[in-house]
């Protein structure tokens, strides 16, 4: 199976990639590839990261459930669909990226200014590439904004190392690599280019080399309190200097075939200004940064180096409340496939509750099966995906389409702006039984997660279909 190696650079990529798992769960479609995510993070123990690790994890455990059985089944063809394989599993946990990041030394000690002499003139030209307070930040909290750090740390991090040989060694033929970070901040603007440039020059191994590659470079969309008040190191007035910066390097130096520009002029939400933290609620631009990967993934190959394509997204409306209508036809899609993982966390609140529901004997969702690992796993993640949702909805500018409703009430209105055939949950319940009794022969397994899942799904888009039409 053809693989996306999918690089998280940075927070913003890390936030990014948690919008790709919600999409990927809720069916989005990755075009026949197999996602593979490699965070790229110096913040050893940033909360955001584990989270996402054990997202990711959770998520890969749901959709090799569903294709267990007597023997290997198909991928489903709507929720939990894209299969998705850590980086570490890939290279049989040998590999590990983070272990490279392990670097306790403050920036000075990394660069060992210990060993010039004070009156040495090198000592001059280190005080006007970077500040006192840099030198003496350490590097696994981060690079504080800083890309000038994140430059020299992360060159030396990539040349030479375990994870990007095991990376080089098991890129084939027809894989493809997505770069996901900022442009504003200290690891995402510095570990693109370089990450980049090393891929490009790999050239021992001509099928990277030649690999088709795209990238989303995130621009400001949200400011930080005032440092001066919460004593951090980060400044977010810099963020625009910092962008253009960035971009006016970039112009001539982006070697990715398709690069996307994502970001929000308004930068209305201030976040609490703790590097060390970074609790940053999803945010809509995020969720646009993660449909760039889904649509690199259906671009054509370029079989020549050419020219990159630039991309970017735009709102039909300029609102703060964003729904169907505000947003614009290009963002239907998605929108439906979140609203379809929406209806499916209600039906499974309704369904452990139906005792005479035909499937609990027909396919055996009984209590048991509602006890099972499997389930809960499931239910684990549908509470994740509820909060993230939540977050988009309560954020500015918030990302609310949905009108979502208790199971007693009626469920025309779940879409804003669109009006659905079903006004209750019984009408899913039964297009749930339909697609059971017409399923094909090769549905005739023990495996009850994919039972619930595909029948769920079929009934769902049965009724939300139109959304997108």
């Amino acid at each position: 199976m053809k693989k996306v190696y999918t690089f998280c650079i940075g927070g913003t990529g890390i936030r990014v990639m948690k919008s790709v798992v919600m999409l990927l769960a809720a069916g989005m479609k990755a075009n026949g590839y197999e996602v593979v995510p490699v965070i790229i993070d110096p913040h050893l123990d940033l909360e955001e990261k584990k989270q996402l690790n054990s997202l990711i994890e959770l998520y890969e455990c749901i959709q090799r459930d569903t294709v267990r059985g007597q023997q290997t089944l198909p991928a489903l063809d709507g929720f939990f669909a894209t299969p998705m394989e850590s980086y570490e599993e890939l290279n049989g946990r040998e590999n590990d990226v983070h272990t490279s990041f392990s670097e306790q030394r403050p920036f000075g000690e990394y660069l060992r200014l210990h060993n010039l002499p004070p009156d040495d003139i090198n000592n001059l030209l280190v005080d006007t590439l970077f500040t006192r307070k840099s030198l003496n930040n350490r590097l696994s909290v981060g690079f504080k904004g800083n890309p000038n750090v994140g430059t020299v740390v992360l060159s030396n991090i990539m040349k030479g190392a375990d994870w990007m040989k095991a990376f080089s060694d098991s890129f084939q033929d027809g894989d493809r690599i997505f770069i996901i970070s900022s442009i504003f901040g200290g690891t995402g603007a510095s570990g693109y280019p370089l990450l980049e440039k090393t891929v490009r020059e790999m050239n021992d191994s001509p099928v990277l080399n030649a690999a088709t590659m795209g990238a989303v470079s995130v621009q400001p969309y949200f400011s930080l309190k005032n440092p001066e008040t919460t004593g951090s190191d980060i400044d977010s007035c810099s963020f625009i200097t910092k962008t253009k910066a960035a971009l006016s390097y970039y112009q001539d130096s982006v070697r990715s075939d398709y690069f996307y520009y994502i970001g929000d002029q308004r930068m209305n939400i201030e976040y609490d200004n703790n590097e060390e933290v970074q609790d940053d609620k999803a945010h809509f631009v995020e969720l646009v940064a993660a449909t760039a990967l889904f649509d690199f993934l259906y671009q054509p190959d370029k079989e020549t180096r050419q020219k990159p394509t630039f991309m970017s997204r735009a709102i039909a409306d300029d609102q703060q409340v964003l729904e169907l209508k505000s947003m614009g036809a290009g963002y239907v899609g998605m929108t439906k496939c979140i609203a379809d993982l929406s209806l499916l966390n209600m039906l499974m609140g309704v369904l452990e509750k139906e005792r005479y529901f035909p499937l609990r004997i027909e396919r055996k969702l009984t209590e048991a099966f509602y006890r099972d690992a499997a389930y809960r796993r499931l239910q684990e993640f549908m509470q994740r995906f509820k909060t993230w949702y939540e977050e988009l909805a309560g954020n500015q500018r918030a990302f609310a389409p949905l009108n979502i409703t208790s199971s007693d009430q009626s469920l025309t209105a779940w879409i804003n702006g669109n009006e659905l055939a079903a006004q209750d949950d019984s009408y899913y319940l039964l297009e749930m039984i339909k697609a059971s009794n017409h399923a094909p022969k090769e549905e005739n397994h023990d495996n009850r997660l994919r039972h619930l899942l595909n029948f769920a799904h079929q009934a769902i888009h049965h009724f939300t279909q139109n959304v997108a039409q």
